[in-house]
């Protein structure tokens, strides 16, 4: 191989280390939730075996280089197809006047991202704090990671997440939906999925 045949070939190399698909450089700093590739939702079960899904419209989120991640939830924004319900899930179950944005807390080893390949996925086990309707609850939560480009990360739930609405006071806001409704029942369970990307 000539010398120079061998230098472009190198150069070639590097440039594309360093730089990624389409020539774009890796940066630093904050990773930003990107609303437009994200979403959540949590499912619902009525009269006992009514399964509908509902989800919120405006979902905010960063990770600091410290590892500080803080993902935001506008309660107000809650989406259930249902032009009737959804003022009363924001009235007499989020109580929305009084708590209106739940939040989720965690701290990340960033250093094991870093290395992470283009392309390649990694499952993390989180222990983040739950903010939601004046209470935190502290649980922990897989997810997988994936490294889409040199600026961009995708964060997928590896399982739903479980939550007890009656944990954090909802009971009361059910039973005033039960009743408005006139439904059977109104299960206090519901499972939660996330998809979230973060770019920098």
């Amino acid at each position: 191989m000539q010398p120079i045949y061998k230098f472009l070939t190198s150069l070639c190399f590097l440039t594309l280390v360093a730089c990624g698909p389409k020539g774009e450089a890796e940066r630093t700093g904050d990773w930003t939730l990107n609303p437009a590739a994200s979403g959540m939702t949590y499912v619902t079960i009525k009269n006992g075996n009514l399964g509908e899904i509902n989800t919120f419209r405006d979902i905010s989120g960063v990770v600091t280089t410290e590892g500080k991640a803080e993902f935001t939830i506008n309660l107000d924004s809650v989406d259930t197809n249902n032009e009737i319900r959804d003022p009363r899930m924001k009235e007499y179950v989020f109580q929305t006047d009084q708590y209106p944005t739940a939040k989720v807390m965690a701290d990340l080893d960033m250093s094991q991202f870093d290395v992470l390949a283009i392309g390649n996925s990694k499952t993390v086990l989180l222990d983040m704090t739950l903010d939601l309707h004046g209470i935190k609850d502290e649980r922990e939560f897989y997810v997988l990671v994936t490294r889409l480009g040199p600026n961009k990360v995708r964060v997928d739930n590896k399982a739903p997440l479980i939550l007890d609405a009656e944990d954090f006071g909802f009971e009361t806001g059910l039973a005033k939906l039960q009743e408005l409704a006139g439904l059977e029942s109104i299960s206090p369970i519901v499972s939660a999925t996330i998809s979230l990307t973060f770019e920098r």
